[in-house]
């Protein structure tokens, strides 16, 4: 990713975290900070384009979000991401997601607990309070929640769970919470096969 312009590279991991359905088409928004640029998906990029971005497309903000370029409009989520990157900041990318096995745990309000060494490292991901979507109470709660692991960010993304709603991860840059966020669904589905086996048959026999 190129540190003068990250535009290209936010459009194909949207792309990307789309077609493996980590995106869908109710909504979601990527961002990358770069300096004091904030560049960040548009508005309705899944409903009207399915994310498939072009880079002009991309929203720039001041750090005040305050828009300074772009053919898109901001989502209506950017205050969130806002508040992520001034509070926190080893934040560089911040990704909030609708992934297609994590919606099952924040609908139950339910957290997701680590299950192989590939998650290991981020622990239990806890869920923020409740929170009306696009307020500035929904970014103040993603606040609370990621500040008593916020410390992990010198080594690894963190995330939280939005209830009924889904995932916010913050990464140090696009492919730390890229990665954390497939590896985060990932658990959630092998939580979810791992039930399902149980309730079928008290587990798998070796072969």
């Amino acid at each position: 990713m190129s540190d003068e312009d990250p535009r290209e590279h936010l459009c194909a991991l949207a792309s990307l975290a789309y077609d493996r359905r980590l995106l869908d088409s109710a909504g979601g928004n990527f961002s990358v900070r770069v300096g004091d640029l904030l560049y960040a998906t548009p508005r309705y990029a899944g409903s009207r384009r399915q994310w498939k971005l072009r880079p002009d497309e991309i929203v720039i903000l001041d750090l005040d979000g305050r828009k300074l370029g772009g053919a898109g409009e901001p989502s209506r989520e950017v205050q969130m991401h806002l508040a992520l990157y001034q509070s926190f900041p080893r934040v560089g990318a911040v990704f909030h997601a609708h992934p297609l096995h994590v919606m099952v745990f924040a609908s139950l309000r339910r957290p997701i607990p680590p299950t192989s060494e590939q998650t290991r490292k981020f622990g239990i991901i806890g869920l923020a309070r409740e929170a009306k979507a696009h307020s500035s109470d929904l970014a103040a709660a993603v606040v609370e929640a990621l500040a008593p692991v916020a410390d992990g960010l010198a080594e690894h993304a963190v995330a939280c769970l939005l209830p009924g709603h889904g995932i916010v991860v913050a990464g140090r840059d696009a492919d730390d919470a890229y990665d954390a966020l497939e590896r985060i669904d990932g658990s959630a589905y092998v939580l979810i096969a791992q039930a399902a086996l149980s309730v079928a048959g008290q587990g798998v026999s070796p072969a």
